[in-house]
Parts: structure tokens; sequence; C-alpha cells
């Protein structure tokens, strides 16, 4: 887990948020300031009247089975994500979603600014392993990498797709890679081209892989891979405007 300086404003837990003032640097210049982009290491732009306050964010890794729905509330009797996990982590906020029918890796988080902010489109990359009916033509994957297909009143945007080769009952197995988040969008993309997907699992999100978890399988990430994640989303670093300060910091004993 690391520590990062308070965020929030007071419309989500904060109080008497305030600008910071920056740090003189040797130059005596100021070194830090809401539109100045990046900040310098260790400063935090969440500052309170009191001083700077720091939180934990902790990441949790879960492998969501197949019949699973990520809600908080069961819809019709089928089982939820949540009633699955630990009660320590039933209150952390989900990264995202993954349909009833898809299996693989779902991060939670302890903090809702970190969390929404990990699902904004473009800031992570997620990978899955995709089985579909049929052979799909090259043409096909090749429309499906440059993007701009319409999926309800948007467009996709370019994703990365490469054939793995064949499957039982004759099927095509591939590796897509998604810079977005739209609705089912590998199976309704599959479907518009005549191909049902048959089984997909996502095996990472960003620099976390699913690797050997087992279906309703967890772990809490270790402070490197928290650290290392964040930093892959553009937190660590920037200011609040420019995808938010953060100061990582182990927690101690």
């Amino acid at each position: 887990m690391c520590r990062l300086g308070k965020l929030l404003p007071p419309a989500v837990g904060g109080s008497q948020w305030e600008r910071p003032r920056g740090s003189a640097s040797k130059k005596g210049k100021d070194s830090g300031s809401f539109g100045s982009g990046c900040w310098p290491l260790g400063v935090i732009p969440g500052v309170y009247a009191g001083g700077v306050k720091t939180v934990e964010v902790r990441v949790l890794a879960f492998h969501k089975p197949r019949g699973v729905v990520v809600s908080r509330r069961s819809q019709g009797g089928e089982p939820t994500l949540f009633a699955l996990l630990p009660e320590p982590f039933r209150h952390w906020y989900a990264v995202g979603r993954l349909d009833k029918d898809s299996q693989g890796l779902i991060l939670l988080c302890n903090q809702a600014p970190v969390a929404q902010h990990l699902m904004d489109p473009g800031v992570l990359a997620k990978r899955y392993l995709v089985t579909v009916r049929g052979l799909p033509a090259g043409e096909m994957l090749e429309r499906l990498r440059q993007g701009g297909i319409p999926l309800g009143p948007r467009q996709t945007r370019p994703m990365e797709v490469r054939r793995l080769g064949k499957a039982p009952r004759g099927g095509t197995r591939l590796e897509v890679v998604l810079h977005e988040g739209m609705n089912r969008q590998i199976r309704r993309l599959f479907f518009a081209f005549g191909h049902r997907v048959r089984r997909l699992v996502r095996v990472a999100v960003g620099t976390v892989n699913l690797g050997d978890l087992p279906p309703g399988g967890w772990r809490e990430l270790s402070p490197g891979e928290v650290e290392e994640l964040l930093a892959a989303a553009g937190w660590i670093g920037c200011s609040r405007r420019s995808r938010r300060g953060v100061r990582p910091k182990q927690r101690g004993p």
C-alpha cells in the first residue's frame, strides 16, 4: 500500500480545502501550483488549513468467476462479487466491471477518487483472452485495430488484436487489448461481425496480471505494485488538474 496527499474536496469528504502555496526552490521560485502540471517529488497539492494529511491507497486483485455480477446488490438471486469478498474489503470500490458471462481480473481500491481515475478511458490498458466461433477474417481484425466503429452513441477507439490460433469446435483464440471500457464491447463487436464470443477472460489491467489466481481468489497488491500501478495511470507526481499529485510512502510497522 502507499499513502497519497488527501485530495478530497468537501463534496467527497474533505474540509477546509485550500490551494497549496508550493515551496520555495533554491532559486527562490515557487515549486508548484495547481496549474503548473507535474509536481516535484514529495510535494502534495492537497493541503488542509491544518497542514498536509495522508491516506492509505490499497488495491486488491480479484479473479471474478463466470456467473458472478459486479454489483453490491444481487439481481434475481445472482451471486455478487462483493458477497464473495472477505468482510474487510466489501466496502472497497471496483475499478470497472466485467459482465456476468465473463471472468478474470477485477481491481478494487479503498479510495473512491483513485478508483474513479483508474476507470477513466485511456488510463489503463486491459488485456483479454477471447475465444470466438468461426474464423475472423484478417480484414475484420484490421477494422477493429483501426477503431471508429459505431457502438451505440459512441465510436470505438483503436484496439490491439492478435490471433493466437485455433480453438476446439471450430473456434479462434485471440488476444485483445482495450483502451476504453464500453459495455460488453468485445462481445458486441465480434457479434456485429458474425462471430459470437464463447469465452472471455481478462488477464491484465495496466501493470497488474491475473497470474495464477484461481476463480474466486484474491490477493492484495504490495506497496511497490500499487506505486507502479498509480505511476502507469499517471497519478503519481502530477497536480490535481493534470492527474492529481501523490507522494508514495510505505506504511510503517
